[in-house]
């Protein structure tokens, strides 16, 4: 009887222990994204930005990459804005955490080019974008990174825009 107890005990202490693994455990992934963030909103420019960072997992889908994307819009972030090729900008830092600051890491020249919208299943705004092998824990070491993506759009008169953040990410 004693056996069958303790064969009990430790089945369902098993179970509880995979349940709190599943239950409690985040999900493993090699990235981290901002989509869409509204970085101006003015009259007659809406103007959104991409920022997301990668690294490279063994067996994954990943790489050692960062990305930063300008949008431009209608006033209020309605529907897709033309603007002429170099009325748009972007440009990237890949960042890393020393302990008490961000610093920057790798970074881009301006990119400028124009804005539209594209149709099709998956159509929408487009623009200017870039996308850094930035190296991974070879270029600054092991520890926490970030990509600030920088999204701008000129309206006739003023460069508008700001700065999109991706969110951290721990690099091995």
């Amino acid at each position: 009887m004693k056996r069958s107890r303790r064969a009990v005990r430790i089945a369902l202490s098993g179970l509880a222990a995979l349940l709190f693994t599943f239950v409690w455990a985040q999900p493993a992934h090699a990235w981290t994204w901002a989509n869409g963030v509204t970085v101006y909103n003015g009259a007659g420019l809406c103007v959104r930005g991409n920022a997301g960072i990668d690294h490279f997992i063994p067996g994954s889908f990943s790489g050692n990459l960062a990305y930063a994307d300008t949008f431009a819009l209608s006033a209020g972030c309605g529907a897709g804005l033309t603007l002429p090729d170099g009325w748009a900008a972007v440009r990237l830092e890949v960042q890393k955490w020393n302990g008490s600051a961000w610093t920057v890491c790798r970074s881009t020249d301006w990119e400028y080019g124009p804005t539209g919208v594209s149709g099709g299943e998956f159509g929408g705004p487009w623009g200017p974008s870039q996308i850094l092998d930035y190296g991974g824990s070879s270029s600054c070491g092991a520890g926490w990174y970030g990509t600030m993506a920088y999204a701008y759009a000129h309206d006739g008169t003023a460069w508008r825009g700001g700065g999109v953040w991706s969110g951290q990410e721990h690099v091995p």
